[in-house]
């Protein structure tokens, strides 16, 4: 059985309870859908081989806000483009959904990516020429042909205004992003990951950009978001208090984990 067919345990009450005579402990299973095993990451510089990743064994679990944090060179962004097959490991495998996805051809990847990842970055990579609603729909452009897409074009739209009533940005529906503040174009950014509903959403430190109350906001919207949209989310940080908001933490120290 691969990783990502393996379960987590929680355990809700105490010891404490336990002695006094209360209930046992609630033991809940919680599914791991996306998983890595001794996964290894170099890059090359003319001659020289630079390690990056050491070694790594994660599980990611259903409907839970996972943060990866380290020092700058320490692999979290990497670690990050890998289970989004971005890039592939040198060695290891990646699964998802009890699937290994690490060796699969560019289309499959690219559908994975399309379908089951969104994908938010540093930077918010929004078209300057589009207003908010259009640079929301762009996923579902690229997805579909032409006709596929005028023909569902009227409930992508209704998608698309619904998300970004949730992030907050109904009022911005008509703007381009020379009109909008960094955190705005950010919560844009966090609506066009999610117009195809995916079931993950990899986020590549999403408040590197921002200040601490745009960056309050963004992780709210994202927290928001985990619970009515049922995400599991992924997001590489460098903030401790960023981090420490989330239900489990992982720490990179020189391309290993060091807390899980």
């Amino acid at each position: 059985m691969s990783d990502a067919a393996q379960t987590k345990t929680l355990q809700r009450g105490s010891s404490k309870n336990q002695q006094a005579g209360g209930k046992a402990p609630l033991r809940v299973a919680v599914p791991s859908v996306l998983s890595v095993s001794d996964l290894y990451k170099s890059y090359h510089k003319g001659r020289l081989d630079v390690p990056v990743l050491k070694g790594i064994d994660i599980q990611i679990h259903e409907a839970e806000f996972t943060t990866i944090i380290g020092q700058s060179g320490s692999g979290k962004s990497t670690l990050l483009h890998l289970l989004g097959t971005l890039d592939a490991p040198d060695k290891g495998e990646i699964w998802f959904q009890e699937r290994r996805i690490d060796n699969l051809p560019p289309r499959q990847k690219e559908r994975i990516r399309n379908r089951d990842f969104g994908m938010i970055f540093q930077f918010y990579h929004l078209l300057p020429e589009l207003t908010t609603l259009e640079n929301v729909l762009i996923p579902r452009m690229v997805q579909d042909n032409f006709f596929a897409y005028m023909r569902n074009k009227k409930k992508y739209t209704e998608r698309a205004k619904e998300l970004l009533d949730i992030v907050g940005l109904s009022h911005r529906i008509n703007h381009r992003p020379s009109e909008m503040s960094g955190g705005e174009m950010q919560r844009t950014a966090i609506a066009r990951a999610l117009i195809s509903k995916p079931s993950i959403l990899l986020a590549d430190e999403p408040t590197g950009n921002l200040d601490e109350e745009s960056g309050g906001e963004v992780m709210n919207t994202l927290m928001s978001l985990q619970q009515t949209e049922n995400l599991t989310i992924v997001m590489v940080t460098h903030d401790n208090a960023i981090a420490d908001k989330a239900d489990r933490v992982i720490r990179l120290v020189d391309g290993k984990v060091t807390h899980c």
